[in-house]
């Protein structure tokens, strides 16, 4: 787990003993001499000692302050130690304005006063994570903010505020098993002392509520208790010890949630298939193109093979194929909150497994009755860059494995070879002057499985190959993941139309905070980057979403843009909602089994 640097030096004054220096070395102390101990990249010091980050106790923290010349403007840095930064997959702050950033030292200005909460989230490998949160003040400030919602869904989605011309919706919850959400934005001279959350008929529950104690009291109640039907009144009343009294509410509608609306009431298994071949692709000019002729070659590894990912060795093809296709289910998985091994931690039950693996299913026994949904890859769909069937609140199983249907993989890979910036991400695999998997002198070393790329004394150069195959396939991967769990979401029921309750904004247009280019009868462009908006790739949003992404300091290349769009890249609140079980919609004639909708590349 470690190895010794060497001597640090005699001091006769040091004490003798061990101790950690950072997270990543600790000091050892004898008789006046010391020699620091460097842990592996797969290692924490804790208590003097190197141990497995898996099992150390992981802590994550910021400071945040304003800035001290420019008003409006504060800056946020996180606090050393606490993680490994080798296991880090993504470090995300939300500044609680509608704005995001990605970086360990930001600044941010803010448009208007207020307070603000400002979230720290650490994802690590292995879908390990870290929380921590402040409250941002910003002049003038407005005072102690307390605020209720459902679901953790905002207030311009929650319908506690009204539209631009009036008009009002509801969200529809079950009778019980939804979250009634707390936030209390206070200051410590002036705390709130009482709280009291009146929830319809049940009265007041704050009692129920449990709060995260990591620099703001945010809480949340999973209702456990049943409510009766009909429009229900969740009211927040907070009073600080000055006196200072805040109230928030909102109403919701209590239904009931038969089978038929409840997206998680069956089995959600998708049957992942990159082998089948229903196109035949070569290169045109720096992009590629597809002609629906099957030729006895899997869609996906032809086209990999026409950008380096697949060369003439098979062992070296397969070992590589299957980083990516790990890659793809990985972070298709991040999109409804599921853990690389399938575990659910959002409370989305959901399996994706691939042709040929021990608990995948038969593709000839496909039936929509029964309980698995296929997705294939591959191909180009004149400008689309992916087509799935859809099927109102899940409750048929699609079949994206057809000729016309799934994830274009062939037109994702032309946007990402005919963009220059970003097309310098796959030179070094490429077939005009790099050199394709497994053609690299160093490839047998780097594609190892038991090659180590924590060892303190791993080979430099073959470290290097091995981290540039790694990132061209997690490169990949967010781009098709992206896509996929757009078209996924599409075959589960995430687009009906209308307002809430009869659907989550697709084909309205015409409320504040609903982009109309990116919002159709099938797709609803709410704020922030959301997974169902339309424009299937990422890439194609890169205007939007400079506007809501602060971007680290010196990032100015598409490359560093793009993947932070794929992180960026989310389930809406009321998808995710809808996902748990915790929310449904009334009804959208519209939404008919057997319609299949694309997305097209902006």
């Amino acid at each position: 787990m470690a190895t010794d640097s060497g001597a640090a030096g005699v001091d006769a004054g040091v004490p003798d003993g061990a101790r950690c220096l950072d997270d990543a070395r600790f000091e050892t102390c004898a008789d006046g001499a010391c020699a620091i101990t460097t842990c592996r990249g797969d290692a924490l010091c804790a208590d003097a000692a190197c141990v497995p980050w898996t099992e150390a106790e992981l802590t994550c923290g910021f400071t945040l302050r304003p800035h001290p010349d420019i008003d409006g403007r504060i800056l946020v840095e996180v606090d050393p130690g606490g993680f490994p930064r080798a296991q880090v997959e993504a470090l995300r702050f939300d500044f609680g304005d509608g704005t995001a950033g990605w970086a360990e030292s930001l600044g941010h200005d803010y448009a208007e006063g207020g307070r603000y909460l400002v979230t720290l989230d650490v994802r690590l490998t292995g879908f390990r994570t870290c929380r921590a949160r402040r409250v941002a003040v910003v002049a003038p400030d407005p005072g102690p903010v307390a605020s209720v919602t459902v679901d953790a869904i905002g207030d311009q989605l929650n319908g506690s505020v009204p539209l631009a011309d009036g008009r009002v919706f509801v969200l529809q919850v079950p009778r019980r098993r939804f979250t009634v959400d707390v936030a209390l934005l206070e200051t410590e001279d002036d705390p709130f002392v009482s709280v009291a959350l009146e929830v319809g008929a049940l009265g007041d529950r704050a009692e129920r509520v449990r709060y995260e104690d990591d620099g703001a009291r945010v809480g949340a109640w999973l209702v456990d208790e049943e409510l009766p039907l009909g429009p229900t009144e969740i009211t927040l009343t907070a009073t600080t010890a000055s006196g200072v009294e805040r109230r928030d509410s909102l109403t919701v509608e209590v239904v009931e949630l038969p089978p038929e609306r409840d997206p998680t009431d069956r089995p959600t298994v998708w049957l992942f298939r990159p082998s089948v071949d229903h196109f035949t692709t070569a290169r045109a000019g720096d992009g590629l193109v597809s002609e629906q002729i099957a030729n006895r070659a899997p869609d996906l590894a032809e086209e990999l093979a026409l950008i380096g990912m697949q060369g003439p060795d098979a062992d070296a093809n397969a070992i590589y194929l299957g980083w990516l296709l790990e890659a793809l289910r990985r972070e298709t998985y991040r999109f409804y909150g599921i853990a690389p091994d399938g575990t659910p931690r959002d409370d989305i039950a959901l399996t994706i497994v691939f042709e040929g693996e021990p608990d995948a299913p038969d593709p000839a026994t496909f039936d929509p009755a029964g309980d698995f949904s296929m997705m294939r890859f591959g191909g180009t769909f004149d400008g689309f860059v992916g087509f799935s069937g859809i099927s109102p609140w899940n409750h048929e199983r699609t079949d994206d494995s057809l000729p016309r249907r799934g994830v274009a993989t062939a037109s994702l890979i032309s946007i990402l070879t005919t963009t220059p910036i970003v097309a310098g991400v796959l030179a070094p695999l490429s077939p005009e002057g790099g050199a394709p998997v497994g053609t690299h002198p160093l490839d047998d070393a780097a594609l190892d499985p038991g090659f180590d790329r924590f060892a303190l004394d791993a080979d430099p150069d073959v470290l290097a190959r091995h981290e540039t195959l790694r990132t061209i396939a997690r490169y990949l991967a967010l781009v098709f993941a992206s896509v996929t769990a757009h078209e996924m979401g599409h075959a589960m029921g995430l687009m009906p139309n209308g307002l809430p309750p009869d659907g989550f904004f697709g084909d309205v247009d015409d409320v504040p905070f609903v982009n109309p280019e990116r919002t159709n009868p099938w797709h609803a462009d709410l704020p922030g980057l959301n997974l169902m908006q339309a424009g299937g790739d990422y890439l194609g949003v890169i205007d939007e979403a400079i506007a809501t992404i602060e971007l680290p300091r010196g990032t100015s290349d598409l490359v560093r843009l793009a993947e932070l769009l794929g992180l960026e890249n989310r389930l809406s609140p009321l998808a995710r909602a809808y996902m748990q079980g915790r929310l449904t919609y009334a009804s959208d004639a519209s939404m008919a089994a057997g319609l299949a909708v694309g997305c097209r590349s902006y």
